[in-house]
C-alpha cells in the first residue's frame, strides 16, 4: 500500500487553453469534496480561455432509465462538439456500461478522453464480467487521472492494467480567496454570535450525513459524545457543523435528540445549506475529520493551507501534519483533541508572551 504523497501536484487542468470542455460529474450544490474539486477546475478553465459545460451525472435516471440518460448523454456531446471529455463519475451507478458509451461515441465524435478517479472503493462491487470488460476497453481512454495513490493501488488490486496513459495527482486547487468577503456575507448573523461567544472553536463539515451498517460515516455521533468530555475543562467550547446536505432525515433528527440529552445543545452550530467551509477555518482552533472512510479530503488541504490544526481518523492516508487518531481506539479521539488543544494554548501563551516583550524593548529604545 502506498503512503500519503504531501508531494502530488494538480496538473491535468494545466496549461489547456481555447477548448471545448464537457465534464462529466455532479456539481454544486451540495458542497463536497468532488463537486468542489469539479467546481474549481471549471473555473481555472474558464480562465484559460476555454468554453467549459458541465453535465450533471448524479441523479437517479441513470439507475432506473439508462438508455434514456444515455440519449440524453449523446444529444448533449453531438449539440456541444467538444473537444474533451472529462469524466468525474465512475463511483455512480451503470458507471461502467456509461464509460463504455462514451469510448463508442468517441469514434464518431472524435473527442479526448479523461477518466478523473476520485475514489475506487467501488470497483470492490462490481461484477468480475464487468470489470473484465472495462479492462478491454481501458486503452482506448486517452489519460486517467488517479486522485491520490489509493485510486491507483485499487485498479491495481482489481487487475487494470490497460491504460496507455496516466498521472497521479491530488484533486487540492486553493480557493479563490478575492471571493472571501462575499462568501462571508452569505453567512447567518447567527454563526457570528456562536463565533464570538465560544472559546475554544472546533468545526467539521460533510456533503451530507450518511449511515454505513448504522454507523455515521463522517463521525459527527464521536465529535457529540466527545463535546461533554471536552466541557469538563472547557465549558465554552463551541463546535461548528458545516452540513450541505442533510441527506439522512432520521439519523439527523437522532443526532439533535443526543445533542440535547448530553447538554451540549449550547455548544453545537449546526451551518446547513449550500456555505463555502474555507472562511470559517481561519477562526478555527481544530479542524475535525473522524469519518469512518475517506478519500483525498479536499477540506484537510484547506485547513492545513490557512494553518488551522487537524485531527482526523486513520481511515486512510493522511498528510503529514494531520494530527491522527486510531478509530479502535476508544478514547483516543478525545485523547489526541486534548492534547492539539493544549499544545495549541502553551503556543498561544508564548506569541502573546513574546509580542509583549517586543513592545516593552522597543519602549525601552
Amino acid at each position: 500500500m502506498q503512503t500519503y504523497n504531501d508531494s502530488l501536484k494538480h496538473e491535468y487542468s494545466d496549461n489547456i487553453h481555447n477548448k471545448k470542455i464537457a465534464i462529466f460529474g455532479i456539481t454544486p450544490p451540495p458542497l463536497g469534496g468532488v463537486s468542489v474539486h469539479i467546481q474549481r477546475v471549471t473555473e481555472k478553465f474558464k480562465k484559460q480561455g476555454n468554453e467549459v459545460y458541465n453535465f450533471r451525472t448524479e441523479f437517479r435516471g441513470r439507475r432506473f432509465l439508462l438508455s434514456l440518460y444515455l440519449k440524453k448523454v449523446e444529444r448533449f456531446l453531438r449539440e456541444k462538439q467538444v473537444d474533451i471529455v472529462y469524466y468525474h463519475s465512475s463511483y455512480l451507478p451503470n458507471s461502467i456500461r456509461e464509460m463504455l458509451f462514451l469510448l463508442e461515441l468517441k469514434k464518431i465524435l472524435k473527442y479526448k478522453f479523461v477518466i478523473v478517479e476520485h475514489n475506487c472503493r467501488h470497483m470492490y462491487l462490481r461484477s468480475h464480467q464487468s470489470i473484465e470488460k472495462f479492462n478491454d476497453s481501458i486503452k482506448k481512454i486517452d489519460h486517467i487521472v488517479f486522485i491520490g495513490t489509493s485510486p491507483f493501488d485499487m485498479y491495481a488490486k482489481n487487475g487494470l492494467f490497460h491504460f496507455k496513459d496516466y498521472s497521479v495527482e491530488s484533486a487540492f486547487l486553493p480557493p479563490d480567496v478575492s471571493q472571501e468577503k462575499k462568501i462571508v456575507e452569505q453567512y447567518p448573523t447567527a454563526l457570528f454570535k456562536f463565533i464570538k461567544s465560544h472559546k475554544p472553536l472546533l468545526i467539521a463539515n460533510s456533503s451530507w450525513l450518511s449511515l454505513s451498517h448504522g454507523k455515521d460515516i463522517y463521525g459527527f455521533d464521536k465529535i457529540t459524545k466527545m463535546v461533554s468530555k471536552l466541557k469538563n475543562k472547557y465549558p465554552n467550547v463551541g463546535i461548528i457543523f458545516v452540513i450541505s446536505t442533510i441527506g439522512d432525515e432520521k439519523y439527523f433528527t437522532k443526532l439533535k435528540r443526543d445533542i440535547r440529552r448530553l447538554r451540549n445543545n449550547d455548544n453545537i452550530y449546526f451551518l446547513l445549506g449550500n456555505n463555502e467551509l474555507w472562511p470559517l477555518l481561519k477562526h478555527a482552533d481544530i479542524f475535525l475529520r473522524p469519518t469512518l472512510v475517506d478519500g483525498t479530503s479536499i477540506s484537510i488541504r484547506e485547513a492545513l493551507m490557512f494553518g488551522t490544526t487537524v485531527v482526523a481518523s486513520n481511515a486512510c492516508d493522511r498528510p503529514k501534519k494531520v494530527i491522527e487518531f486510531d478509530l479502535d481506539i476508544e478514547d483516543d479521539f478525545f485523547i489526541k483533541v486534548s492534547k492539539a488543544l493544549s499544545q495549541k494554548e502553551l503556543a498561544d501563551g508564548k506569541n502573546i508572551i513574546e509580542r509583549h516583550s517586543d513592545r516593552h524593548s522597543k519602549q525601552i529604545r
